[in-house]
């Protein structure tokens, strides 16, 4: 006897993913027009000001994220090599030396990156908004002479 697997599809394997679809955009659409968009008009309490603050990208989270994936990125590779030990000395040994170097340096990398926006960002702030540029002065307009119509005893060359 042959199994033959039979497939039944719920309506709800259609429905759900459409509908939350339709409630992941509505709540992005409204963090969008409350949030983003406009400049409060009235002082706006500690958590709405943080959150305000965080969807107009004025907090960078990425540098302490950095730092934690860092932390973690440590921990896996030591536990990687423990792990690693006794099955192969010099894989581990190598994975526990060269994994951390090449961890500490790809993090820098990026947090020298995120530095040097803040930095920049600073630099920016301390200098202010850029002067106007001077306008060109324009030479004084002169009028404009018709021009003369020649007559018909000039018009006439003399052989």
């Amino acid at each position: 006897m042959f199994y033959t697997p039979q497939f039944f599809y719920s309506p709800l394997a259609v429905l759900l993913p459409l509908l939350g679809l339709i409630v992941v955009l509505a709540c992005g659409l409204a963090l969008y027009f409350l949030f983003v968009r406009k400049t409060p008009e009235k002082p706006l309490s500690h958590a709405l000001a943080w959150l305000h603050d965080a969807l107009n990208f004025r907090t960078l989270f990425t540098e302490k994220l950095l730092r934690v994936l860092y932390c973690i990125a440590v921990c896996a590779l030591i536990l990687g090599s423990v792990d690693m030990l006794f099955t192969n000395f010099i894989g581990a040994v190598l994975l526990f030396v060269i994994g951390n170097v090449a961890a500490r340096i790809v993090f820098e990398f990026a947090l020298l990156l995120l530095i040097l926006c803040r930095n920049t960002q600073e630099i920016n702030r301390k200098m202010g908004p850029l002067p106007a540029e001077p306008q060109p002065t324009q030479p004084p307009v002169q009028p404009v002479q018709p021009p003369v119509q020649p007559t018909q005893t000039e018009d006439r060359t003399t052989l």
